[in-house]
């Protein structure tokens, strides 16, 4: 991609876990490629698949392991001689330097995301996460910069800046950056929501995993406010909604229990919830095992049909409503 249009940046969040983050990031940044010309021409600057950059900003290293699969991950992240840099070690640079001369490119997995078996990406690439990132938020709270100036709010906004000038070097390489967050809102999180233009919420039809969306919703309109007084030049990150999540169908449609949560969180949340959401189904998981999305797995798997078309007519609703969003 070599034109002057910025890469959209799409931070994927929810304070718990096991909600689908995961498997949204990597079905959104790979279904792009399973778009027809039609819907490519209508969403996206250019008919070809998008170029999509792959962000696992998570200590648990899923999103990098559902491209990767564990067994390569490993033998990569801790080769002996020569392990792939990661995530970890971008923030460990751009954290102690103020204008780093390292190159973002080495630490991009290029030819690394599978579109089926034996098949990988031209136009998706990865930043790998690594469980130590799980460290690099306590780094990140305890380090001072001697003699930094900026001031705000906090004399400390370049703690949540990190991963925004990581992404500088390269935002106008891509049309797309998906950054798969941590079950929290430490300061990883919060330095994806400051690099991100939307967000997008998963969640599970259930009590315990919708309880918090309010908390979220309004704790990301405090860090937008917070991030403005701060930076009179940063641009809010936008909601663009809240994606529904394993759902049991009956006669094609979610059971009560889940259609009551369903219609609850849509009168919370007007317009929020996206009318496409995701059903159970082994498909997904049985790909993911293999290391490449479920759309390989389409002609050979009912469930995975299922799923991928699913997961289809989500990134098309996701594309309208970033559109939406644009012409306001």
């Amino acid at each position: 991609m070599s034109t002057n249009q910025k890469a959209k940046i799409i931070s994927i969040i929810n304070w718990k876990g096991g909600v689908g983050k995961t498997t949204l990031t990597h079905h959104l940044a790979t279904g792009l490629e399973t778009l027809s010309d039609e819907d490519l021409q209508r969403f996206c600057p250019r008919v070809r698949p998008p170029k999509v950059l792959l962000i696992d900003a998570d200590a648990q290293c899923n999103l990098t392991i559902s491209c990767l699969t564990s067994g390569r991950f490993e033998h990569l992240a801790y080769h002996p001689t020569k392990p792939i840099s990661t995530l970890k070690d971008l923030f460990e640079t751009f954290l102690t330097t103020d204008a780093p001369s390292v190159s973002i490119n080495r630490y991009i997995l290029r030819n690394s995301v599978q579109s089926k078996s034996g098949v990988f990406s031209e136009h998706i690439d990865l930043i790998p996460a690594h469980p130590d990132l799980i460290y690099t938020d306590m780094n990140i709270a305890v380090y001072s910069r001697p003699n930094f100036r900026d001031n705000l709010t906090s004399s400390e906004i370049y703690k949540f800046q990190i991963l925004s000038r990581i992404l500088e070097q390269v935002k106008y390489d891509y049309d797309f950056i998906f950054i798969d967050c941590p079950p929290n809102l430490n300061y990883i999180t919060q330095n994806a929501l400051y690099a991100s233009d939307y967000y997008l919420i998963p969640t599970i039809p259930d009590t315990l995993s919708t309880y918090g969306i309010l908390s979220i919703v309004n704790k990301v309109e405090d860090l937008n406010q917070t991030f403005r007084l701060s930076n009179e030049e940063f641009q809010p990150t936008t909601c663009l909604g809240i994606i529904p999540n394993q759902i049991t169908e009956y006669r094609g449609k979610p059971k009560d229990t889940q259609s009551n949560i369903l219609n609850a969180l849509r009168n919370t949340f007007p317009r929020k919830v996206f009318q496409h959401y995701l059903t159970n189904g082994d498909g997904i998981s049985r790909a993911s095992s293999l290391g490449y999305p479920v759309y390989a797995l389409e002609s050979s798997n009912p469930n995975a049909q299922k799923q991928a078309r699913m997961l289809r007519d989500i990134l098309k609703e996701l594309l309208q409503r970033m559109e939406g969003v644009k012409q306001r």
